[in-house]
C-alpha cells in the first residue's frame, strides 16, 4: 500500500489529524506519532479526520485504541473523530472507540463540540 501522510493543522486548542490513505499499521503508528507531537506542544483537545482514510484495518484499530488511551486515560485529554463511513462508526462502536471519543458527521461540527 501507498504510504499515508498524516496533516495536521493547529486550530486554537485544537489539534486536527487528518490521515490520507490507508490506515494500517505502518498508518496508525503514523497517526500516533503525530498525536504524540501534539499532546507534546501542549494540546489537549485531538480531533482525527478520517474524511481522506476511508479504509482502515484491524492492526490500524489497534493502533488508534492505543492512541485514544494514551490521549484520554493517561493524558486526561480529550478526543473526537469525524469523516469516518458507517463500516468504521460499526467498529469504532464495537472496539470501545467511541467510548473514549466521540463521532461527528464534519470537521466543523466536531471543533463545535471541542471549543465548549
Amino acid at each position: 500500500m501507498a504510504k499515508i501522510v498524516i496533516n495536521v493543522e493547529k486550530n486554537n486548542d485544537v489539534c486536527i489529524l487528518r490521515p490520507c490513505g490507508y490506515v494500517d499499521e505502518k498508518g496508525g503508528a503514523a497517526l500516533c506519532e503525530a498525536a504524540e507531537n501534539a499532546l507534546n506542544e501542549g494540546f489537549q483537545k485531538i480531533l482525527i479526520n478520517f474524511s481522506e482514510s476511508p479504509v482502515i484495518n484491524s492492526q490500524g484499530i489497534a493502533q488508534i485504541i492505543e492512541l485514544a488511551e494514551i490521549i484520554v486515560d493517561e493524558k486526561g485529554g480529550v478526543l473526537a473523530y469525524c469523516g469516518l463511513s458507517e463500516l468504521s462508526i460499526s467498529v469504532f462502536k464495537m472496539v470501545g472507540l467511541l467510548q473514549m471519543g466521540d463521532s461527528y458527521t464534519d470537521e466543523k461540527e466536531a471543533l463545535g463540540y471541542l471549543a465548549s
